[in-house]
């Protein structure tokens, strides 16, 4: 069904020639159909079937913790090279009126910037001189190396061997356990996780869960963190209604969530 656009121009507070512009880059994407009628623009539009699907994981991605913060992180590292290209060394506050603070239309919270900023800082790829949003942000040389390779900060941290191995102690000796294979655990959780048939809100736990582990594993000085997320994973995992399901995710990563605990 067609909708006026025009509502959302007037809405965002964007020009009607912007908002027809914006129409016809989805429409040549294939994504919206625009009904023109002879008046003045922006024409009024409609969701094609691809648009509509990509509408509905674009909803979902903005209420994934997990995707949140992996924009937020590669964001503020993208930031940080665009200010040091122009000679300037900002502070975090700055980030707020960047085009980048917006998450599909959505700005990003202080919390979740400050949050990735120490989690950056923490994995070695941004500097932070000062305290909250007053610290001054600098890219370190591993962060500018993540921002060439263009892959994101958790492709460049499974990847980086400088950054990735996680050495934990335990009776028999010492384990090591790469960040990658962390990655692909949080990964196996998100890609099946839906069918453990959990309900909303402990799907939602796990979710977030396996995110926080994405983020400790990739921090040396967390070692009893990680243990303690690799635990209650496997707690929630044993305890899903669908006991085919869980055993399955478990064959794939209880290996690695047996290492790190140790």
């Amino acid at each position: 069904m067609p909708v006026p656009t025009g509502d959302f121009g007037r809405h965002q507070n964007k020009p009607a020639l912007g908002v027809t512009a914006v129409v016809e880059a989805l429409q040549e994407r294939g994504l919206v159909r625009a009904h023109a009628d002879g008046e003045r623009p922006p024409p009024d539009a409609e969701l094609t079937d691809a648009g509509l699907a990509h509408a509905l994981r674009l909803d979902a991605e903005l209420h994934d913790v997990g995707a949140l913060h992996r924009y937020t992180e590669d964001a503020l590292l993208d930031w940080a090279r665009e200010q040091e290209r122009a000679g300037h060394r900002p502070r975090l506050k700055e980030f707020f009126v960047a085009e980048q603070v917006f998450f599909h239309g959505s700005p990003l919270s202080q919390g979740d910037v400050e949050g990735s900023a120490r989690f950056l800082s923490q994995a070695g790829l941004l500097a932070l001189s000062g305290d909250t949003v007053a610290a001054q942000v600098t890219l370190t040389p591993a962060g500018r190396r993540c921002v060439a390779e263009g892959g994101g900060v958790s492709t460049y941290l499974a990847r980086e061997p400088a950054l990735a191995g996680l050495h934990i102690g335990t009776v028999e000796g010492n384990v090591h356990v790469t960040y990658g294979s962390v990655m692909n655990v949080v990964e196996s959780i998100r890609d099946q996780a839906p069918s453990l048939d959990l309900g909303a809100e402990r799907l939602a736990q796990l979710i977030r869960d396996s995110e926080e582990l994405r983020r400790t594993g990739a921090l040396p000085q967390q070692r009893g963190r990680l243990r303690a997320l690799a635990q209650r994973i496997r707690e929630q995992l044993a305890a899903a209604p669908d006991s085919a399901a869980a055993q399955g995710l478990l064959q794939t990563i209880g290996p690695i969530l047996t290492r790190l605990l140790g």
